[in-house]
């Protein structure tokens, strides 16, 4: 009979959440879309067209369902590396549109 190790480990049937892949990835294009927002309007010298401003609130959208879809899967049993980073990007992402604007008000 095998005597078994001490420190062996069992990790289980753990696996990587796919919600919370999509939302880390949801939340790269949020932050990629912003970036490349922001770049074509200091090109045009702070003037964006209304479409800039539309595709804008559609990333906002994205970031907030990305953070939404980051809490649901860290409610699952899985490891927590994706949940973790999605929820964080997208509340980064989330907090940088809704500052946006914001100062676009003032």
């Amino acid at each position: 009979m095998r005597r078994k190790r001490k420190n062996a480990y069992k990790f289980g049937d753990k696996k990587h959440s796919k919600r919370g892949k999509i939302s880390l990835l949801l939340a790269a294009l949020s932050l990629l879309a912003g970036i490349v927002m922001i770049g074509i309007s200091i090109q045009n010298g702070g003037n964006a067209n209304p479409y800039i401003g539309s595709a804008g609130l559609f990333a906002l959208m994205v970031s907030f369902a990305s953070l939404l879809m980051g809490f649901v899967s860290l409610g699952e049993d899985s490891y927590k590396l994706f949940p973790v980073l999605g929820s964080v990007c997208s509340g980064l992402a989330l907090a940088g549109w809704v500052a946006i604007y914001v100062l676009g008000f003032y």
